[in-house]
């Protein structure tokens, strides 16, 4: 076990401890919560691709610690209550592209945008797969695969990330080989890299972003801070990371419910959740942390939800 992470086991340890001793202190310290919602959650991430032993492995839960939850153990069902701690731990998280294994078998979206984009460029599958280091003939299903492995699409993603904006014949692409693929790619109906933001690019849910008129965000200061007041206001991108900041840390509101109220998909929510969390200890600056345990008996004055917004 490394440093690092012996000395995150120490930190969290001693804010659940904190928490503990406030909510018995406040009546209201809940050890254990109904098991339900959590085995469902569980159960849509293995079939996100994640497996139980990696899920296992990335909270440090010793072996077979969740068979109970999902399966039962020693002639008993499956579980009907789970410690909160647990369930908090679980209901927050989302795995992001990084985090499954290198064979887990992912829903195929955002790979197969990114190679269709990739077209739009001008770059074939011969150059794709190369730069991937996968033999064409197996690139040629991955591309039109409904799942594909974490380590292709983790493959795909990199390669995408230098090349969105890159021409083709500054790598190795002929003239009139770009030049057929992208007509190719346009009596498809592609999309280009500028059609796809990166945040949505992975959520089959999302739509393109095409010329057509799509609705203006609201003018004027303060409108995620708005939005949280319950006004009527539509978020730009920005206001959009705010009031899914604000939420992941400061309600106890499930990735699922977070996700519907702004209109995303649990995994992109929660994948933009950790993208603020990773940018903010890029930046050096505080990282944010689901504070599920914070009491939220009253509602926020104004100034308040400006500023935690």
């Amino acid at each position: 076990m490394s440093a690092a992470f012996s000395y995150a086991q120490k930190v969290a340890r001693s804010r659940w401890r904190i928490r503990r001793e406030q909510l018995i202190a406040a009546g209201q310290w809940k050890p254990f919560v109904p098991a339900q919602p959590v085995r469902d959650h569980v159960n849509r991430l293995r079939a996100a691709g994640m497996p139980i032993r990696a899920l296992e492995k990335r909270f440090g839960m010793s072996a077979h610690h969740l068979d109970h939850l999902l399966w039962g153990s020693e002639g008993s069902g499956p579980s009907e209550k789970v410690r909160t701690e647990t369930a908090d731990l679980l209901l927050s998280y989302w795995p992001a592209l990084d985090d499954f294994p290198d064979a887990s078998r992912i829903d195929s979206t955002g790979t197969r945008r990114r190679i269709e984009a990739l077209h739009v460029r001008g770059f074939n599958l011969i150059a794709m797969s190369r730069a991937c280091n996968v033999p064409s003939r197996y690139f040629q299903k991955v591309a039109n695969a409904e799942k594909v492995t974490a380590r292709i699409a983790r493959a795909v993603r990199d390669v995408y990330g230098l090349w969105w904006n890159a021409d083709p014949l500054d790598h190795g692409v002929k003239q009139w080989v770009a030049d057929r693929t992208r007509r190719s790619a346009e009596r498809h109906g592609w999309y280009g890299p500028l059609a796809w933001d990166d945040d949505t690019i992975d959520d089959p849910r999302a739509v393109p972003q095409t010329d057509a008129l799509a609705p203006i965000a609201t003018e004027g200061p303060d409108v995620a801070a708005r939005w949280l007041m319950g006004e009527s206001v539509i978020l730009g991108a920005q206001d959009r990371k705010e009031v899914l900041a604000y939420l992941f840390e400061w309600t106890q509101q499930t990735p699922e419910e977070i996700a519907e109220q702004i209109g995303m998909t649990p995994g992109s929510a929660s994948m933009a959740w950790e993208r603020i969390k990773r940018q903010a200890r890029k930046e050096g600056r505080p990282v944010p942390w689901r504070r599920v345990y914070a009491l939220r008996d009253r509602d926020l004055t104004k100034n308040e939800m400006e500023q935690t917004a």
